[in-house]
Parts: structure tokens; C-alpha cells; sequence
């Protein structure tokens, strides 16, 4: 029985030999799109899928992409990647955030021995010298942004600080635009946060969070589970039901998937409304309580951990609602939820 799988590292789920849901032909997908932006919640696998796709830029498919989708569909060369984690940075001193992500920028472009960068205190500045000497030695580069909402979402209720992050994460994007030493660049955040205006400088970014053929490259979906977790399902059903492992049916493996559809189910990123999946996080602490504690909990464990909703929770600090707009009648265009 494989580990569960956990972590942000692709290629520890192969060294480690940890259970990989293969999502790498929804990968494939994505990266016909030369710049795309993916909105998820948290613990929904976000960090894993872009360092699924760093890895295949970096390394090809061997050694960590045998018995994947894509080992016998990736004709790409290597390029170096850029990865930009925005959790790394401070959110609530901007001088320190400016320093560390213009370091990142410094150290990745050492790391290529570009003899002509210039290093400066503005990130932006910074990542003009590197498109700079990228163009004039004839390189391409991958570019991975993760979080890039961290610090906006951080100070909702400092608009002071809130309006600095806001502009230089414009400026940012305003850089970016256009380059053509960029092969690929990918943006995820929780929030898509319109009025940030960042993709209007940034326009040749697609917002992919509700395309119909990616909307289930994070997540589970029901035959994900039943295929790559058969092993714990029948730990499940046989510590529910206090029977042998080997005399778990398909029917009881069935309707314990029922019961996880009910619990963990219903998520859906799909402007189509066809494809659903499951918390990734729930359904691997599900499995994970049975192994500690050899019981059956259908806990709120992606909620306990990070579903509870912050950003909401910030802004109701400095925003009251009245009693009587409870009940009212209130409507919501669909773009807002998007």
C-alpha cells in the first residue's frame, strides 16, 4: 500500500513512493495556453500542479513522470524556471517584501550566469534586467507565480499598505506582459479579485479557473479515488464494518463513496457545470485518521485546517451588516463569483 500523498513536491511523491492522482493530461492542457491564470482555494493543490509543471520544464518526463499520462506525450525542451511563491514574502513590511522577491529574482538569474544583470531594490526593475540579458543570450525561461494574492489578501483592512502591494504587483505584470523570453508562465491565487486591475496591464494572461478542460487538474474526482486509493477504501469499509480487508465488496466500496460525496463532494471550477471534485485535503485526512487512529471520522478537516474563510472574516472586522438585511432579497451576478 502506497503512502498518502502530501506536500508540495512532485518529485517526492515518486522517491517517497506516495500515492499521485496523474494529472498530467489536464496539465497537458493548460500549457497549450502560453499564459494562464488558475484561482483554487487553499489545500487544493495548487503548489503541487505548478511544481508538476516546473519539474516537467526542468527535467523532461525521466526519471519522476514514468507510468504518468504525459511520459509518452512531452516533446518539450528544458528551461530554466523562475518560481515566485508569494507566501515566502512579507505581507506586512512592504520594504522587506520588495528586498526578498528582488533577491529570488537575483539569485535565479546567478544561477543562469547572466554576466550583464543588474540587481536593484525594485523586484520590477529587476525583472527588467533579467528579460534583458535572457534576449540578448537567446534564452527562454518559465516563469511559476504561486499565491500571488498573499499580500493583498493579507491587509484587506490596511488599505494603506493594501494600495502599495496592489501597485507594485501591477507593475509586476506590466513587466511581464509581452516578453518573449517567457516560454510559459502561470499565476494561481485563491482570490481573483478583480479591482486589483493587475491583469489589465498584464492582459495577455488567460484566466483558466473555470476552463471546462482544466477544471479538475486540482482536486478528486470519484473515479480518481476509487482508482488510485482501492486500497484504502477497503481499509475504510473494513474497519467500519469490522471485517477482513479482502471481503469488502464493490458495493460497500460504493456506498462509502457515497457517503465521501456527501461529506467532501461538490466543489466545481467547471464553467460547464459537468466536472466536480472532491477536497483533496478531507479526503487524504479522512484516510490519514484511519491509519493513526484505526477509526472512521468524517471530520470538517479541510475547514479545521485552512477552509475557514479569512479573507470574509477580515472584512466583516470594518464591515457591519444590519439584522434586518439578513432576510432580504439580494442579486448577485454570476461574474462576481468569478
Amino acid at each position: 500500500m502506497k503512502d498518502i500523498g502530501q506536500g508540495q513536491s512532485f518529485v517526492n511523491f515518486t522517491l517517497r513512493n506516495r500515492i499521485y492522482i496523474d494529472k498530467t493530461e489536464q496539465i497537458s492542457k493548460l500549457l497549450k495556453t502560453d499564459r494562464v491564470f488558475i484561482s483554487r482555494p487553499r489545500r487544493f493543490g495548487k503548489s503541487l500542479m505548478l511544481d508538476t509543471i516546473g519539474t516537467l520544464f526542468e527535467h523532461g518526463v525521466d526519471p519522476y513522470f514514468k507510468g504518468t499520462w504525459i511520459y509518452d506525450n512531452w516533446t518539450e525542451e528544458h528551461y530554466p524556471v523562475l518560481r515566485l511563491n508569494f507566501l515566502d514574502y512579507n505581507s506586512s513590511d512592504y520594504n522587506g517584501f520588495l528586498e526578498r522577491l528582488g533577491n529570488s529574482i537575483r539569485y535565479f538569474a546567478s544561477n543562469l550566469n547572466l554576466a550583464g544583470y543588474i540587481h536593484d531594490h525594485d523586484p520590477s526593475n529587476c525583472l527588467i534586467s533579467l528579460f534583458n540579458e535572457l534576449d540578448k543570450a537567446e534564452k527562454m525561461i518559465v516563469i511559476l507565480i504561486d499565491e500571488y494574492d498573499a499580500q493583498l489578501t493579507a491587509n484587506i483592512n490596511n488599505e494603506e499598505l493594501y494600495k502599495k502591494y496592489q501597485e507594485k504587483i501591477r507593475d509586476l505584470y506590466g513587466v511581464i506582459k509581452g516578453k518573449p523570453c517567457i516560454r510559459f508562465l502561470c499565476v494561481t491565487g485563491v482570490t481573483r479579485l478583480k479591482d486589483v486591475s493587475i491583469f489589465s496591464v498584464g492582459s495577455d494572461i488567460q484566466d483558466m479557473s473555470y476552463g471546462h478542460s482544466v477544471s479538475t487538474i486540482t482536486g478528486f474526482t470519484r473515479e480518481e479515488i476509487r482508482k488510485y486509493y482501492i486500497d484504502y477504501l477497503n481499509l475504510a469499509v473494513s474497519t467500519d464494518k469490522g471485517i477482513p480487508q479482502e471481503q469488502v465488496t464493490e458495493e460497500q466500496r460504493e456506498k462509502l463513496l457515497d457517503r465521501l460525496s456527501e461529506e467532501y463532494n461538490g466543489y466545481c471550477f467547471d464553467k460547464l457545470y459537468k466536472n466536480k471534485v472532491y477536497s483533496t485535503w478531507s479526503v487524504n485526512r479522512f484516510f490519514q485518521e484511519i491509519i493513526e487512529n484505526g477509526t472512521v471520522i468524517f471530520g470538517d478537516y479541510w475547514y479545521d485546517n485552512g477552509g475557514l474563510p479569512s479573507i470574509l472574516a477580515k472584512y466583516l472586522e470594518t464591515h457591519t451588516l444590519r439584522p434586518e438585511d439578513y432576510s432580504a432579497d439580494t442579486n448577485v451576478n454570476i461574474d462576481h463569483f468569478m
